[in-house]
Formats: C-alpha cells, sequence, structure tokens
C-alpha cells in the first residue's frame, strides 16, 4: 500500500465514522500572544479491527507521529496533528453532510475507499431469502458517487430515500452483484464479511 492509498482508505475513514475539528494553540511569537487554528482528527468504531487498521495506517503513513490517543471506552481515536489532518483533507470534504467521494483515484484507490466506508456505514442482511449489502449515510451526493464507482466496478444497486427522505441507502442484491462486491471489495470487518460469505454461500 503506498501513500495515496493509505490517504484514500484515512479520509473514507473519517467521512464515515469521523470528523476533523478545529483546535485553537495558543503560543509566543516574538514578543506577542498569537493564536493559531490547528486542526485535530477523530474517528469513532466499536469494532477493534477497523480501530486497529485506522491506527496502523496513522503509523505507516506517519511513523514519527506521537499525538495518536486511543480511548477504549468511547471506542475513539484522536490524532492532534495538524499536518495529518491537512493530508486527509486534500482528498475532499469529511464532514458527515458534505462529505466528497475523492476525484482522480486510481481502481485500487477507489476499491480501498469503499471497502472503509462500506465497512463503518454498511449492514448485510441474509435472512428468509432475503439476502443484500446496504450502505446509508445522510449525504445524498456522496452516496450517489459511489454508487457510480461501484457500477463502474460492475457491481450494480439500487437508491433508495429512507427514514422519510431524511437519509439514503445503496441496496446491493442479487448473487452476481454479491460475488463481485465479494471478490472486488469485501470486508475488513469480520462480521460483515463471515454474513457476507454465508450470504453466498446460502444460494442454491
Amino acid at each position: 500500500m503506498n501513500k495515496k492509498e493509505a490517504l484514500a482508505k484515512l479520509h473514507s475513514y473519517v467521512s464515515s465514522d469521523g470528523t476533523i475539528v478545529t483546535w485553537k494553540c495558543k503560543d509566543i511569537h516574538g514578543s506577542k500572544l498569537r493564536t493559531r487554528i490547528k486542526l485535530r482528527t477523530k474517528f469513532y468504531n466499536i469494532e477493534e479491527a477497523l480501530i486497529k487498521d485506522f491506527i496502523d495506517t496513522i503509523k505507516f503513513l506517519y511513523p514519527k507521529v506521537k499525538s495518536i490517543r486511543y480511548y477504549p471506552k468511547r471506542s475513539e481515536v484522536e490524532i492532534r496533528n495538524h499536518t495529518i489532518s491537512k493530508d486527509i483533507l486534500n482528498f475532499g470534504k469529511v464532514w458527515s453532510r458534505n462529505w466528497e467521494f475523492p476525484k482522480n483515484l486510481t481502481q485500487k484507490q477507489k476499491v480501498l475507499w469503499i471497502r472503509a466506508f462500506a465497512d463503518c456505514e454498511g449492514t448485510v442482511q441474509n435472512s428468509n431469502y432475503d439476502r443484500f449489502i446496504a450502505m446509508d449515510s445522510v449525504n445524498l451526493k456522496g452516496l450517489k458517487d459511489v454508487l457510480k464507482e461501484l457500477k463502474k466496478l460492475g457491481i450494480n444497486g439500487n437508491f433508495y430515500n429512507i427514514k422519510g427522505g431524511s437519509s439514503y441507502r445503496i441496496k446491493i442484491f442479487r448473487k452476481d452483484n454479491l460475488q463481485k462486491f465479494n471478490k472486488l471489495i469485501g470486508f475488513l470487518h469480520p462480521i460483515k464479511q463471515e454474513k457476507l460469505s454465508l450470504a453466498i454461500k446460502s444460494y442454491r
């Protein structure tokens, strides 16, 4: 995994289950006290495999960084590093209602972005012959961009308004689409990956 691939994955993690907030820092510049605005990255998830992957990716990109804080009781990772936050934002906005699918990515970078997004925002259903992958977001444009990229990979899905139009869903169903998702993207999230594998095997 190269730097851009790793940053694409971090951007997706933060877009789906995180945020970047401002942090005021005061210091002395010459004889004057100045206030500078710095950035702080946060990521939240209860799945330990995703927390570990997020932290490991940060350490891979920035081996000297010492500002990683993990709060297990809150399932939260906090990165107090302005450079890291800026590097992530260079890929596009990350906030829940207006995150952006990054432009000018290679296919591998797109796959890594979609996988991280599905790991955080996706669900897998497999009951009573109802089998599908769903990905939800309040960001209409962003989710439509994800669906467009999935279709470029040959993975077809439908788009829905849910919760009275306040949220949106991509729904992927049929054996061939689930198989393509599994082969080309898959899940790092162990429970979701197991559910997907069982859903595919359940077809006669």
